[in-house]
């Protein structure tokens, strides 16, 4: 099931729990029956004990005394045994909703705009979609949530055997009770903004570490080690603090002050419990079950209370789900892209406008239109907008105002699964998986069909390189691909955009941190793949666009110039600026 419900109205982490809970009625069911089975083994236990105080002793019964003893030693381990299956029912329980909170998340997340996506740093996303998930479904729901009704049910037991044994001291226990729920009444607020800050600082710890690795070399290079050691050393000494405040809290009101209600009512019970043997109302071996009874009652009082406490922990980290799914989702229409008999796809730009909603411009009503088959490139200044252009065609963003059409189809009624099959995206960041290279190269499919992946290669100029390497096309490229240089990376790109057999192809600033023999090479794979395609080419060093059909100027968001090399070297504007800025590039 979608996190979104028909209306498109994002569901809430509770509500997604209930939805699991509700799958796992039966696993509850056999839960609830276990938890009856292991209530009634429990109670015998300290019937036992009474049974060999009051009358096997007194009668010297040895036959009923070795009875008993068995008892003992066979219905513990009997509870033990049911205790364990109780814990197996509830913890799959509990996963199976983190589970689903997980699945529904990261599948949310995969559809979320990326402007609004791009709010949240790598390690709250992770730490998120890992350990609040967590939190909600392997804590809360297992240890805590589902407990609740097994121990409502040993209570009950509990005290229905204490008044059995003696209505006056089960009375006098009664007394605790109120005391402990107004000590967890008080206690909630407080649990709650603990958790959010124990949660916040675990997110900022996770943060950094996602952002330190990737920039070690930077680190390195500006001899900031000691810098990041302070940070570091900062963040270990906040969480030192909250993790002892919240390891106090845990202490005080989980343990120490339930622990002196249980005593003090312990004493209580054995004051009045004397008082009543000696009028002879109660028998030795009653009063000693019914002491065996009070800190079982007392300690699943404790449970069931210290269920509202770690639902403030919960709800906390429910909160920051919710903050995730809560997030607005690329809306996706329905039409697929046909593939006509032309290889090219038509494109068209019509008072396109669009900012990043950081006060900045991307592009202001912008409108061209592309041929099927025509090679167009796109240049101007740096941030002038042409990466804002690739985003948009690829449907990353959507525009703020205008339209876009692929072969005179809106952009706003495609299905963007089915634009994105017929284009061949070449970033100029090419993200690599630690993978082998056929692979990275075959993404997101891992089979290759008729020796597809080779000739691939060999248009993006790759190929030769690859058989040279120790394990030719499984050999792995490291992290990143931070085994293979810059030049070598994009040529994966291309190939891998290749493989798709895209109508479009989009290449953005492909060569722009390349020396001049590796982006040679890639201007060469750069030209056999953009053969029979339409492509559009995102460049800062013009030499890699001579050749296009039409030069898209771009600057400030606005499209300034348009036309042939020629015809906007003649006009004399900001292509011939840029054009003698690069003139010893060019031949």
């Amino acid at each position: 099931m979608r996190s979104h419900d028909e209306g498109g109205v994002p569901k809430e982490s509770f509500g997604l729990l209930k939805e699991e809970l509700r799958k796992q009625i039966p696993r509850i069911g056999l839960l609830i029956l276990v938890a009856v089975l292991g209530t009634g083994v429990g109670l015998i236990q300290p019937l036992l004990f009474k049974s060999l105080i009051d009358t096997a002793i007194p009668d010297s019964d040895l036959g009923l005394i070795g009875l008993l003893l068995v008892g003992m030693v066979i219905v513990p381990v009997l509870g033990a045994g049911l205790n364990s299956v109780n814990h197996y029912l509830r913890a799959f329980v509990g996963e199976a909703v983190a589970q689903r909170l997980r699945r529904e998340l990261f599948n949310h997340l995969l559809s979320v705009r990326l402007a609004e996506l791009e709010k949240f740093r790598t390690g709250e996303l992770i730490n998120r979609l890992t350990r609040s998930c967590g939190m909600i479904g392997e804590v809360y729901v297992a240890d805590h949530l589902l407990p609740v009704l097994l121990n409502t049910i040993l209570l009950v037991g509990t005290l229905t055997a204490m008044i059995a044994l003696s209505w006056r001291l089960a009375l006098l226990a009664l007394l605790a009770f109120p005391f402990s729920f107004l000590l967890t009444r008080k206690t909630r607020g407080h649990a709650e903004s603990l958790y959010d800050e124990f949660s916040t600082t675990l997110e900022a710890g996770r943060s950094y570490l996602h952002e330190v690795w990737p920039g070690l070399r930077t680190v390195r290079a500006f001899n900031a080690e000691g810098h990041e050691r302070k940070r570091w050393q900062s963040w270990i000494e906040r969480h030192w603090h909250i993790k002892a405040r919240v390891t106090t809290f845990h202490e005080l009101i989980r343990t120490l002050l339930p622990e002196f209600i249980n005593y003090a009512a312990a004493g209580l019970a054995f004051g009045y419990g004397a008082f009543e043997i000696i009028q002879g109302r109660l028998t030795v071996g009653s009063l000693v079950a019914f002491v065996a009874y009070l800190p079982r009652s007392y300690a699943v009082l404790q449970a069931l209370l210290g269920t509202q406490v770690n639902l403030q922990e919960a709800r906390v980290n429910a909160k920051r789900v919710d903050a995730l799914l809560g997030l607005e989702r690329i809306p996706s229409g329905h039409k697929n892209l046909s593939a006509p008999s032309s290889k090219g796809a038509a494109l068209a730009f019509q008072n396109v406008s669009f900012d990043y909603g950081r006060g900045d411009f991307g592009v202001q009503e912008l409108t061209f239109c592309v041929e099927p088959g025509e090679f167009i490139a796109v240049v101007g200044p740096s941030g002038g907008g042409k990466s804002t252009i690739i985003d948009l065609i690829m449907g990353f963003y959507a525009p703020r105002s205008g339209t876009i059409t692929f072969d005179g189809i809106d952009q706003r009624n495609l299905s963007l699964a089915s634009l994105r099959s017929q284009i061949g995206f070449v970033p100029q960041d090419t993200f690599l998986w630690n993978d082998t290279v056929s692979a990275n190269i075959l993404y997101p499919g891992r089979s290759d069909d008729g020796g597809r992946i080779r000739q691939a290669a060999g248009a993006a100029q790759i190929d030769e390189f690859i058989l040279g390497l120790p394990d030719g096309y499984e050999t792995l490229v490291g992290e990143r691909g931070m085994t293979l240089s810059g030049g070598e990376r994009q040529r994966f790109a291309i190939a891998r955009a290749l493989l798709r057999q895209p109508r479009l192809l989009l290449l953005d600033e492909a060569t722009a941190a390349l020396d001049a023999l590796t982006e040679q090479k890639v201007r060469a794979a750069i030209d056999v793949a953009r053969q029979g395609r339409t492509a559009i080419v995102v460049a800062h060093r013009l030499v890699t666009i001579l050749q296009a059909d039409r030069i898209l100027v771009i600057d400030e968001g606005r499209l300034v110039e348009m036309g042939t090399r020629q015809s906007l070297l003649a006009s004399r504007g900001l292509f011939f600026d840029l054009y003698q800025a690069q003139s010893f590039d060019l031949p």
